[in-house]
């Protein structure tokens, strides 16, 4: 009794702490983007302009990024490549109360960003009254900045009165022009300081918990009392309080910005904000070790040279070929008290010479340090040289304060043995993109181990952490997205709810047939089936796991096993009691028994096709992969353990002597499901049917070719539209259903009936993707409406030409919604439609800090950040426009295809220069500048070429011409090509498994080869019916009545069938374990053993079957036409499945002649 009681407290401690972890479930279950939605980042890539493949260098990208962002493959996150230049990263949405916390957090962060700006206006309104410092002022710089100013203008006021009462007073003439100028440059400065919006992130992410207080030895000290670890200030709040002694007017706001962070924080988990997705994204991941200049210690370096170099050009424009500046990544992490951080502000150069012996250097706000960039003292990536970190982990410095041990490969260990050995005693800088994150003596030389240290942040050790172990890119992210769109769940919101309800139904359905069938063992079975799913979820919610389509897929299969491994064990206990057993105790016994092994076989090797998935598959099935392997541990326990405890109970503590079902009631039904037929003697009519069904199925994949494949496996074009403004905001159109965007698009393609070129490109919108953008709503008919729709179509498979293709596509969808769109007339103005961009652009040059230094004017515009680059000065403009309207223009225009690869990436400011009528300008200048191709380090030729022309070219182009689609781009097949080539290698890997596995488990080849052979045969004939279904869907009955659809292959498709391969095996190896146990010590079976197990086996294999197939049928019916393809692929799977069972794979593990009795002792 004792042991039975410790059994119902383990299985009670496991189902109460996942039933803990997935609590609430609207909270805790995170839905993948195909399922919830998801936000778009779209970024532009970099690459050198000799890169020969750069197809190939885009894939290397995604790669790595994929493994820096999801490395175990249980978040929903897909990654695209949009032509040749960019890439396109789609992220699930957050459930609805952290999107809610998300937004209330980032209005508070709004309005202090909004508090913080000081509005020229409100400035010289505040000047004229003389109480400057108490609205703008405030401690340090900013502070002393505030009281100069208003001292200038009170001087400039006093001494403008006195100049009006003497006007010929030459002296004070002057002194008023003098004045005018300080305080010009001094307003100018002060309107330049910001809160900047990444800064006040990284300080509300700082820890809460200060650093333990230790002794003279080092120890931690404890409280006395109450024994708890002493702390010295947290660094957030010694952050916070330097920031209020800045902004003194904003510290109510900071302390509400802090409390609805922390709210969101507690809320969240994983990837529930695009911009932990964007900070993970920034930066290459490459990883260097530099010597610092020691102070007054350089070599071959004129240090005083090249700060004034630093302050006449910035850091990236210094001419020495021996060090060069490089930022510091994070101030607290070279300054940890205010009193440190207000020295290094106070004066750079001294603190980190008299703290550290190192050359620094301040520039625009920002701090840098000297380090060497020669070959001899710095270990980097040029020249080709091949080095990688192999590990990266987390670990504690000498203060016990977090940090990042790495570990690096045999090359970079001899290399950095190199680097340290030849510079014992000098110091050594870690930096990682460009930035330095430590400075550390080298006390010894260093083979391949190093640590960054400081005062991190835990987000920032999980950005080291991710990006060392990732590796680094080939080519480089543009720092942000340059576009950002919320879309809708890729099956539709219509879709979503029906599908969701009808997982439900299909639930309920099979427990309502168990508890039917099997009616006291049956609601053992459906507590089993309830524990099973409890515990999917829970550890998926554990570990931040997302629930795509692929994932519930892997649900599906999960609760088919479920049901399977009762049915099996039911079905041995009635066997037992058939056979005569003494007692149900016994009949329960012996039924465990008898199906331990079956159980085991059919789920272990479900589990080697899951670790082959995990290891070597794309990120999109990864997630199948991880929720199937926790659905197997769960059906293993449920079945195995947790119901044997239930019967336990309920024979041993209720005294129970029976186990009705249904068979048992009725014996008549127990006979129907045990039939006496000759199976093998049928095999050559069985093996005849289904090679007719393959060799017709191989034909119609065949046939269809490519358009079988959805768009997202083909690559094609994607289209961004958004529709009018009217009175009440935009207006709103439905997403799917009669009259929709959806059914107008796909209207445009079925109406097609000719073979043109331009009708082949057409035709592809009958099967075009329709997605809603922006936050969609739901209308009065309760109809899904949006202002903002994504269509994207397939390339058709004979035109190669993307130009083509797009410019067709983009013009039969602005014909059939041209009254609905938003098209931003054309502008009239100086230089419309010439190519002489030489009038209209100028060079920036080295000095140059405003707009008004290049063009002469006395603009103002702080240029400083765009040095080298290039100014377009527009004017004349007709009718004047907004900066915002030009700055959408131009985004809109540098993603276009024909721009984006050569002019996606840069930076690119507006200043209006000449106002018009209400808010609009009618003059405007463009500050471009590009980091690879600029007038500082390149021919001014090439800049004038590469970069002057071309964006004279797309300025004139936008402003010129009217817009009526928001986002044109082609999009790469690259998940086809990638899955292509890791399914073959999962494919064959996961077939030599379950051939050892089985070869192992049964001792002979023929059971691997017929296992396989099945497999095979239920993939190839799924396959050909969802094939065959776009040659019938065009008939009533099979449209209308049957629901088919002219489907194609999608990831849910690919989840389907991956679920088919998991269904054929489990009943394959039931029926083969049943033809072992009855072989006995038999070399071979007979065929009367054969037959006489798959006659034995038919009442299992029949009822978990239609168990089964109701919960899908219910899925398919109900699920509407977004998950159809997958449930479609489920039930044709599951048909074929229990046939090859039975037909075809045990029947063949029968030789064709029976063994004699004498040779029963000798090798096969």
């Amino acid at each position: 009794m004792q042991n039975l009681i410790t059994k119902i407290i383990l299985i009670a401690l496991i189902l109460i702490g996942c039933a803990f972890a997935v609590t609430p479930p609207e909270k805790k279950i995170r839905l993948g983007r195909d399922l919830s939605g998801g936000v778009s980042l779209v970024y532009s890539v970099r690459m050198d302009d000799d890169t020969l493949d750069r197809q190939a260098v885009l894939s290397q990208t995604i790669e790595v990024l994929k493994e820096r962002v999801n490395p175990d493959g249980v978040l929903d996150i897909q990654m695209t490549p949009l032509g040749t230049d960019r890439i396109e990263v789609v992220m699930p949405l957050p459930n609805a109360e952290v999107k809610e916390l998300a937004d209330t957090y980032r209005a508070k962060l709004n309005v202090l960003l909004e508090k913080a700006q000081i509005r020229p206006g409100e400035l010289d309104q505040s000047l004229a009254d003389g109480d400057a410092v108490i609205k703008f002022g405030g401690e340090a710089g900013r502070g002393q900045l505030v009281q100069d100013l208003q001292r200038a203008w009170t001087e400039l006021k006093e001494a403008l009165d006195y100049l009006k009462q003497d006007p010929n007073d030459g002296l004070f003439e002057q002194r008023v022009a003098d004045l005018e100028i300080d305080v010009e440059d001094l307003r100018e400065q002060l309107l330049a300081m910001s809160l900047d919006k990444n800064e006040v992130m990284r300080l509300i992410q700082l820890s809460r918990a200060g650093e333990p207080i230790r002794d003279d030895k080092g120890y931690v000290i404890r409280d006395e009392g109450t024994g708890e670890i002493l702390r010295g200030t947290a660094p957030r709040d010694t952050a916070l309080a330097e920031l209020v002694m800045v902004y003194p007017q904003l510290s109510s706001q900071l302390t509400e910005l802090v409390g609805c962070f922390d709210d969101y924080q507690n809320k969240r988990t994983g990837f529930d904000d695009p911009e932990d997705l964007i900070r993970m994204l920034r930066g290459a991941g490459v990883l260097e070790f530099r010597i610092a200049v020691s102070s007054g210690k350089a070599e071959g370096v004129d240090v005083d040279d090249l700060r004034t170099q630093l302050a006449k050009v910035g850091p990236d424009n210094t001419d020495s070929t021996v060090a060069s500046w490089f930022p510091l990544n994070e101030l607290n992490a070279w300054a940890d008290t205010p009193a440190a951080r207000s020295a290094l502000r106070d004066d750079v150069r001294i603190y980190f010479a008299s703290t550290r012996s190192l050359e620094a250097a301040e520039y625009d706000g920002e701090y840098f340090l000297l380090l060497y960039d020669d070959e001899a003292r710095a270990l980097t990536h040029r020249g080709g040289k091949k080095w990688s970190v192999t590990a990266a982990y987390s670990s504690a410095d000498q203060f016990g304060r977090p940090a990042v041990a790495f570990r690096l490969d045999a090359p970079g260990a001899n290399a950095m043995g190199r680097l340290t050995g030849a510079h014992v005693n000098e110091p050594m800088a870690i930096v990682l993109d460009g930035q330095v994150y430590t400075v550390a003596n080298i006390s010894t030389q260093i083979n391949g181990q190093g640590q960054i240290t400081g005062s991190f942040a835990q987000t920032e050790i999980d950005y080291l952490l991710r990006v060392l172990a990732a590796g680094s890119l080939e080519a480089r992210l543009s720092a942000d997205p340059i576009a950002v769109n919320i879309i809708g769940p890729t099956i539709g919101q219509d879709n979503l709810s029906r599908g969701l309800s009808a997982f439900g139904y299909s639930v309920i359905a099979v427990m309502t047939f168990m508890l039917f069938y099997y009616l006291t063992a049956g609601l053992v079975a459906n507590l089993a089936l309830i524990a099973n799913g409890l515990i999917i979820f829970g550890v998926m919610a554990l570990i931040d796991g997302t629930f795509t389509l692929p994932g519930l897929a892997g649900v599906v299969l999960t609760m088919g096993m479920a049901v399977d491994a009762n049915v099996l064990i039911f079905e041995r206990i009635r066997e037992e009691l058939d056979a005569g057993a003494r007692d149900l105790r016994e009949a329960i016994r012996e039924g465990y028994n008898k199906v331990f092994s079956t159980i085991i076989d059919a789920n272990l090797t479900n589990l080697i096709v899951c670790f082959v998935l995990y290891k070597t598959a794309t990120t999109e099935v990864k997630g199948f992969a991880v929720t199937l392997s926790i659905g197997i541990v769960a059906t293993l326990f449920t079945s195995l353990f947790m119901t044997r405890v239930i019967f336990m109970i309920y024979t041993d503590v209720l005294g129970r002597r029976t186990l009705p079902m249904l068979p048992i009631v009725f014996p008549a039904i127990a006979r129907m499901l045990h039939p006496n037929w000759n199976w093998v003697g049928l095999r050559k009519v069985f093996w005849a049917i289904s090679l007719f069904g393959v060799v017709i199925s191989i034909w119609a994949v065949m046939h269809r070719g490519v358009q079988i494949l959805d768009t997202e496996f083909r690559g094609g074009v994607s289209i961004t539209m958004r529709t009018k403004p009217i009175e009440e905001g935009r207006l709103m159109l439905t997403h799917t259903g009669e009259g929709s965007v959806e059914a107008r698009v796909h209207a445009i393609g079925e109406a097609i009936t000719g073979d043109s070129i331009r009708d082949q490109i057409l035709a592809e919108l009958a099967g075009a993707t329709v997605l809603t953008v922006g936050e969609a709503q739901v209308n009065d008919a309760g109809k899904v409406v949006s202002d903002g729709f994504q269509i994207k179509i397939a390339n058709p498979p004979t035109i190669k030409d993307e130009t083509l293709v797009t410019a067709t596509v983009v013009e039969a969808i602005t014909n059939a919604f041209g009254d609905d769109l938003d098209v931003p007339p054309a502008l009239t103005f100086t230089g419309t439609g010439t190519t002489e961009f030489q009038k209209y652009t100028h060079q920036i040059s080295r000095d140059a800090t405003t707009v008004g230094d290049v063009l002469g004017r006395g603009m103002r515009g702080n240029i400083s950040d765009f040095r080298g680059g290039v100014i377009v000065f527009v004017e004349n403009i007709n009718p004047a426009v907004s900066l915002e309207e030009v700055e959408n223009r131009i985004d809109r225009m540098r993603q276009q295809p024909e721009y984006a690869r050569v002019a996606a990436g840069r930076e690119v400011k507006v200043f209006g220069v000449r106002r018009g009528d209400g808010d609009g300008f009618t003059s405007i200048a463009v500050a471009v500048y590009d980091q690879d191709i600029n007038y500082l380090k390149n021919d001014p030729e090439l800049v004038d070429e590469r970069v002057a022309a071309t964006e004279w070219q797309l300025i004139e182009t936008a402003l010129s011409q009217p817009q009526s689609l928001d986002q044109v781009s082609s999009f790469s097949s690259q998940i086809a090509r990638t899955m292509k080539a890791n399914a073959i290698v999962a494919v064959v890997l996961s077939l030599l498994g379950i051939l050892a596995y089985i070869w192992f488990r049964f001792g002979s080849l023929r059971y691997s080869l017929a296992a396989i052979a099945a497999l095979m045969h239920d993939v190839i004939l799924t396959l050909g019916a969802l094939a065959l279904a776009g040659y019938v869907a065009n008939i009533a009955f099979f449209s209308q009545t049957l629901k088919i659809e002219a489907f194609q292959i999608d990831l849910g498709v690919i989840a389907a069938l991956l679920t088919v391969i998991g269904y054929s095996l489990n009943d394959t190896i039931v029926i083969l374990d049943r033809i072992r146990e009855n072989r006995g010590k038999r070399p071979l079976p007979t065929m009367e053993i054969v037959n006489n197990s798959i006659n034995q086996t038919v009442s299992r294999t029949v009822l978990t079957s239609v168990t089964t197939l109701i919960a899908v049928a219910i899925i398919y019916m109900v699920g509407g036409s977004g998950i159809r393809p997958f449930a479609f692929c489920l039930l044709v799977g599951i048909i074929v499945g229990t046939y090859s069972s039975v037909a075809v794979a045990a029947p063949l593990v029968f030789k064709g002649h029976s063994p004699q009795p004498k040779r029963l002792d000798t090798d096969e």
